[in-house]
């Protein structure tokens, strides 16, 4: 699958006899020739490439790198290793970029033509959440109210305190505006909490499109994680997963993986990150339900693939429960 070359290549001439000079640059010309003919990788690690010999600049001439660093030159070799495996492992990286659109559903993309329509190049919480469950993610029915007094009659449909964020496509950190209300529990405090949250998204954009607020039933206890992705100008569609809430800004603990996904790659990002332990359950705590993981970033590799208009998701936190997922979170950017 490819070559790595470690010694003194480009020193036999200056080292030993300077006639193996041109019988170098007459290997370096035939290695430079394989490269292009096999498509395969040859890396080379050599012990003189501070005195440039002009064989060393033949296999730069041809693409092939040249370090001074044994520990450089394996790690290039090993990471291109393991690009090749992830590759075959995809079978279709190529049909990810022709078959967009193929798994889109006529009211998703009746949604986020409606977006455009507006002028909007954001999704709405809901309209996410939407997009979400409509490629199979369990999520709770949260209700829009656009009143205080709906937001008091909302509280018959739920059993347990209910969450409220403001809904706007012009705030899209909801905490900064103070829009949200947490552990509201009746009638009274869910108009109380409507009316401060509305207020309060007021005074920080007074010129914001306010649709309502969202109010949807508390989560249970868990582990917070975060599942975002984005167009890279590089690499094309990737995805990230991590630790997620409030601590994503501090520990900063997030792999990347190009997309699509399969089972096995969602699984593997699941464990590269440094804080796996937590996942696995330490002191006492129960693991949680890596499965169900797996799979929503399954799901989430599958809308990026269908959607193009899509160029940024962040789901954020998402609470990872001893069985199931729960999205709490949900932002769509749009082309």
């Amino acid at each position: 699958g490819g070559l790595l070359i470690v010694g003194l290549f480009g020193g036999y001439g200056i080292r030993f006899a300077e006639e193996l000079t041109v019988i170098e640059e007459d290997a370096a010309h035939q290695m430079g020739k394989m490269v292009r003919k096999t498509q395969k990788p040859i890396v080379l690690h050599s012990l003189f490439t501070s005195l440039t010999p002009h064989p060393i600049e033949l296999m730069r001439y041809y693409g092939i790198p040249v370090f001074d660093s044994l520990d450089i030159a394996c790690s290039c070799i090993g990471v291109l290793a393991r690009y090749g495996h992830h590759l075959a492992k995809q079978n279709a990286v190529l049909s990810f970029d022709l078959e967009w659109g193929k798994g889109a559903l006529d009211t998703a993309q009746q949604m986020i033509a409606r977006a455009g329509k507006e002028g909007r190049s954001v999704l709405l919480e809901p309209e996410g959440k939407k997009l979400l469950q409509w490629h199979g993610a369990a999520l709770f029915e949260d209700i829009l109210a656009t009143t205080a007094d709906e937001a008091a009659r909302a509280m018959k449909n739920f059993d347990r305190p209910v969450a409220m964020k403001i809904v706007s496509p012009d705030i899209l950190h909801k905490s900064d505006a103070a829009g949200v209300a947490l552990n509201i529990k009746s009638r009274q405090a869910a108009e109380n909490a409507f009316n401060q949250i509305t207020a309060a998204a007021k005074a920080y954009d007074a010129d914001a499109d306010i649709r309502g607020v969202l109010i949807s039933p508390m989560a249970e206890s868990g582990v917070e994680v975060i599942i975002g992705t984005k167009l890279d100008d590089q690499f094309g569609p990737v995805i990230m997963f991590g630790i997620g809430g409030i601590l994503v800004e501090v520990l900063k603990d997030v792999v990347f993986q190009l997309l699509p996904l399969t089972l096995e790659s969602a699984a593997t990002m699941i464990d590269r990150i440094q804080s796996a332990s937590i996942l696995n359950g330490i002191r006492g705590n129960p693991p949680v339900d890596k499965v169900a993981l797996a799979q929503l970033l399954l799901k989430v590799s599958e809308i990026i693939e269908a959607y193009p208009e899509i160029i940024e998701m962040d789901l954020n936190p998402v609470i990872v429960h001893t069985q199931g997922v729960s999205i709490v979170d949900a932002r769509v950017i749009l082309k």
